[in-house]
């Protein structure tokens, strides 16, 4: 992404993030006893889209939708019109304009996104992007607005005014980017290992060191910088007429870790308000960012989460078993393990069976009712005796799933993302995801998540993945370009690989 200086120029980095797709929108409304839109037709608008990054791949994939993408930024704009072009999509539109500048309302929508805009804008933008959205939005509609977050944007900030006076005296972004990188690595190889502060902030300072240089550059080293604690903002929201929702993540609503008895019960005595038990959650985890759903003040919420409730959802999950063949049946406890590290071991042989679908099906989602139907053919009539109803049944997998939900292991759903869970005889690949590995590594999967392709083979093989091409023609050309002979078992892991990555259209 070009890197300009001034707030009109500046486009927040823009690719596919789930958090923002009406799906997960959807999905927490309904949890929460709202009646939200259908998501494959719905009204979509995205304040500050950036390139499109985010919305094109929505729009393909939502073709029954209408979406709308608002940025101040003149060529990320002429960038997301040339590419909806280019992939045909006539169900979004792109639009330059300032929100300063635009009218306070913009039409009706489902579901509006704010998504990197809120905490790097100036007190009246502010004040007119809520204004914006609580006109906009739907009467059942949900807005999403990230923003940073305290009391961890204290150390967020305390890093950012560090490098604002490392680079104090550079004007061109290029320098002020390789500086504040120089920095960060001094002080991250200057830490002593034991030193409380040296470890607290190193862990801040790799994770800085990890960013790219456009988000770098866009939300450390903006001009406005503006983390607030969380009832801050609900409080702002609450005067433009919203209420809070939930969070985009399910799972950041819930405690992460072993607290003490004390912590655990004072969460506990605050389940019934749930702004003060969200900001005690952030003293908790000393959270820096949030990703906030609001909904009009006047809708009714019913926040009593019903294992009954998931019935009416798909689940998906990455995690799979340790063991080569988990044993079900009994009551022996299995370990599985998902991305980052991330598990549990359970011995309940309902959950290990859920588990143990659901990594089969992954990255498919499976509904409800079929879900449960696997569970009771691989357990067999001794784990579901027939005096057992089957509500009774439903309720223990619906309390399971929610559990691990809360944990962020697997995912609920309104929605069915379509993809093809293997590579068929001409395989093709996402019309978006070949036009984005054009010129980046980071490209929309078909489940609206970014992945990053940059081996050179495998994105070599997306561009050719046009549903034309046999498997001995993918060899041929991949074999030329590549100045080697790829051969069939390589080609077939790659493919598996995209399959895998929900790259590949059904």
């Amino acid at each position: 992404m070009p890197l300009r200086e001034s707030y009109e120029d500046v486009a927040y980095p823009s690719y596919a993030l789930p958090q923002t797709h009406p799906d997960r929108l959807a999905t927490l409304a309904a949890l929460f006893g709202m009646n939200p839109a259908p998501v494959e037709r719905c009204r979509v608008l995205e304040l500050g889209c950036g390139d499109g990054g985010n919305l094109i791949p929505m729009a393909y994939g939502l073709p029954g939708s209408q979406l709308v993408g608002l940025d101040a930024a003149e060529r990320p704009i002429l960038k997301a019109q040339a590419a909806a072009r280019e992939l045909g999509l006539s169900n979004v539109q792109f639009r330059q304009q300032d929100i300063r500048e635009a009218p306070a309302c913009l039409g009706q929508f489902d579901y509006i996104i704010a998504y990197g805009l809120y905490s790097w804008v100036p007190p009246p933008v502010r004040d007119k992007l809520l204004a914006i959205a609580q006109a906009s939005l739907a009467p059942d509609g949900v807005a999403l607005v990230s923003y940073n977050a305290h009391p961890g944007g204290h150390l967020r900030a305390m890093i950012r005014e560090m490098m604002m006076f490392h680079i104090r005296n550079l004007d061109q972004p290029e320098d002020q980017i390789s500086q504040s990188r120089a920095l960060l690595e001094l002080l991250a190889s200057s830490q002593p290992d034991r030193d409380p502060y040296g470890m607290f902030l190193k862990k801040e300072l790799e994770r800085q060191l990890e960013r790219q240089d456009a988000f770098l550059y866009h939300d450390e080293l903006a001009e406005t910088f503006f983390p607030v604690y969380f009832h801050e903002f609900v409080e702002h929201a609450a005067r433009h007429g919203f209420q809070y929702l939930a969070e985009a993540d399910f799972a950041d609503m819930h405690p992460t870790g072993a607290y003490s008895p004390a912590a655990t019960e004072l969460l506990e005595t605050l389940s019934g308000e749930p702004v003060l038990r969200e900001q005690y959650l952030d003293f908790l985890k000393c959270r820096k960012f949030r990703q906030t759903l609001l909904c009009h003040r006047e809708v009714q919420l019913d926040r009593a989460l019903k294992p009954e409730q998931i019935g009416r959802f798909f689940v998906a999950s990455p995690l799979k078993s340790v063991s080569a063949a988990p044993e079900i049946r009994s009551e022996s406890p299995e370990e599985f393990r998902g991305p980052e590290a991330t598990g549990l071991v359970t011995p309940h042989p309902v959950a290990k069976a859920a588990l143990v679908h659901l990594s089969q099906a992954w990255p498919r989602s499976l509904g409800f009712d079929e879900l449960l139907g696997r569970i009771r053919a691989s357990l067999g009539p001794a784990a579901s005796p027939e005096d057992q109803p089957a509500t009774q049944q439903a309720r223990a997998l619906g309390e399971i799933l929610l559990r691990v939900c809360a944990a962020g292991l697997a995912e609920l759903h309104v929605h069915r993302f379509e993809f093809a869970g293997e590579a068929g005889e001409r395989p093709a690949a996402s019309p978006v995801a070949r036009l984005q590995v054009r010129s980046d590594s980071r490209i929309a999967t078909l489940r609206h998540t970014t992945v990053r392709v940059e081996d050179a083979l495998a994105q070599q093989l997306l561009l050719l993945l046009d549903g034309t091409r046999d498997r001995a023609a993918l060899r041929a050309e991949l074999t030329a370009s590549a100045s080697r002979d790829v051969g069939a078992e390589e080609l077939e892991a790659a493919l598996e690989k995209l399959a895998r990555f929900a790259l590949l259209v059904a």
